[in-house]
């Protein structure tokens, strides 16, 4: 292929030294050539500048749209009390079930056919095959599922005032749905910026209609989630006409097929993923009280934000990886790599600070009836770092088309998990429900390696990845004790601050190893980073 001796040769693997240190560079000075973020490979469009800018502001549009449960916390906890909080969150772990349903592996088989698409005019035709066989998929499911929806009540929450509620509930799932569909056609044209602005614009329209319905027509749940209706079906134009240039009135059979083929059994995944994800709710219902769902819902809203980050790397990685592997598949391994210790290393601190900081920010941001949340932030935080090995290792599936595998491991971490939660609930409450959750994706990452390895084989390196992953769980364990045990508020913040410290130096030193740069090396690339437009 061409140019692919100029790609090998600016990623050359140093097999001796055991790491992947980038070409020398041409250019004058004596600042560390072609770092990480500046490679870009001649004859290849990927581009890692591209790819972590497109991921920073896939991370605030995500953080927005799909964090509503923290960002409205403040506000909902202070109105609805731990059990009504807890069928809320209940409730919107429903819709995310039917959503995941009614979208039949969409936003990935939409990407992986969009990037072997010859021309603009297939674009259009499998854009509009899909976007309009989804949409009337998603009105007959409905009109099948809602009707039942007082029954789903009475039995999943055993009280029949929340019959509305859900019905509402069931409802946003198709707008939701659509407007999920259409932001992929934007992160397909990596046109992230537009995807982050109207998601800023949900995000705001479902927190004002919200609390509008909630507070000035006292409509209590049912107020908040017909809120979150609305605005999704508000901006279903608004996102078709961002995406106007992939709309045609074409329909192709051969597409839908394709489709259809590549996307269902990620229906069976997804459902899976949604029990991996929720069994710990789910069980707290029958296991526990709504009262102790309500206070873990608000660990599992905070938890989220991490979950979205991983969302957001996905949502970022993927268009780039499939585009990468379609170009040049020696070269994606070397990318791959590359990029599987780099988002460690990234994940390993922000998964470290959100938990050095997530005490703090209950004290602030919820009621004192729900600082008890705490117990299972830990446990959850540490399922969610090893969940960052996955993101990377399921592209390596997904370009072999062999999504049947996902939807394996899938099916089996969820019965793991559905076992974790028997176990450990009803002796350590949603401490326990944290754990086993966290085994439960620590049990995902190990599995998507395993299958990854065996179809299309990357040699990760293992040892840099051991050490990337017991840095922040060593940092994580060191700082859930102090916030436990330490002697006081200010005390444990400062504690928790150095620990914090400690491992993001820890990391930054590892990733030095890697690179081969001495410590003046390493400062002119922080310098680097922080400058970075």
């Amino acid at each position: 292929m061409v140019g692919n001796d100029e790609q090998l040769k600016l990623h050359n693997d140093n097999n001796k030294a055991g790491s992947f240190k980038a070409g020398e560079s041409e250019s004058a000075g004596n600042e560390p050539a072609d770092s990480f973020h500046d490679q870009k490979v001649k004859g290849s469009g990927f581009n890692f500048r591209k790819l972590f800018s497109d991921l920073a502001v896939y991370s605030s549009g995500s953080l927005l749209i799909k964090g509503m449960s923290i960002i409205s916390a403040p506000i909902f906890t202070r109105i609805f009390e731990p059990a009504q909080y807890g069928v809320w969150s209940f409730i919107n772990v429903l819709v995310a079930f039917l959503t995941g349903i009614l979208i039949l592996g969409g936003d990935n088989a939409y990407t992986r056919f969009f990037f072997q698409c010859k021309n603009e005019d297939e674009k259009r035709t499998l854009s509009a095959t899909w976007f309009s066989f989804l949409a009337l998929w998603s009105i007959v499911v409905l009109i099948a599922v809602v009707p039942f929806s007082a029954t789903l009540a009475d039995w999943m929450l055993g009280d029949d005032r929340y019959r509305l509620a859900l019905a509402i509930g069931l409802f946003s799932s198709a707008p939701t749905m659509m407007n999920l569909i259409l932001s992929q056609a934007l992160r397909n044209r990596f046109r992230a910026r537009a995807f982050t602005f109207l998601n800023v614009s949900t995000a705001v329209l479902i927190l004002g209609l919200s609390v509008l319905f909630v507070l000035s027509f006292d409509l209590g749940v049912a107020g908040a989630l017909l809120g979150a209706a609305v605005a999704s079906v508000l901006m279903i134009p608004v996102r078709l006409f961002y995406i106007r240039d992939l709309l045609s009135w074409s329909f192709s059979i051969v597409f839908l097929k394709k489709l259809l083929a590549f996307g269902l059994p990620l229906v069976p995944m997804n459902i899976a993923f949604w029990l991996l994800s929720n069994a710990d709710r789910l069980m707290l219902v029958r296991l526990a009280s709504l009262d102790q769902v309500g206070l873990y819902s608000i660990a599992a809203a905070m938890a989220a934000v991490l979950m979205l980050l991983q969302t957001a790397v996905g949502q970022s990685w993927l268009p780039h990886a499939v585009k990468v592997y379609e170009e040049d598949s020696t070269y994606a391994a070397q990318v791959f790599k590359r990029t599987m210790v780099y988002l460690l290393a990234a994940s390993g601190f922000v998964v470290t600070g959100f938990v050095a900081l997530a005490q703090e920010v209950l004290f602030v941001l919820v009621p004192p009836t729900y600082y008890g949340a705490f117990a299972a932030i830990p446990f959850l935080a540490v399922g969610f770092l090893f969940f960052t090995t996955a993101q990377v290792s399921a592209v390596g599936i997904m370009v072999k088309n062999k999504t049947i595998y996902i939807m394996l491991a899938c099916w089996f971490v969820a019965a793991a998990n559905i076992g974790f939660n028997a176990l450990l609930i009803p002796r350590f409450g949603i401490a326990g429900a944290g754990a086993a959750t966290g085994m439960a994706y620590i049990l995902f990452a190990l599995s998507y390696a395993l299958i990854s390895r065996k179809l299309w084989p990357v040699n990760y390196p293992l040892k840099v990845i051991f050490a990337l992953l017991i840095v922040p769980l060593s940092s994580i364990g060191l700082i859930a004790l102090i916030a436990f045990e330490g002697p006081g508020l200010w005390a444990n913040f400062l504690l928790k601050m150095a620990v914090l410290a400690a491992c993001g130096a820890a990391l930054f030193l590892i990733l030095g190893r890697v690179e081969q740069y001495n410590i003046s090396d390493l400062l002119v690339v922080l310098k680097k980073i922080m400058r970075w437009q």
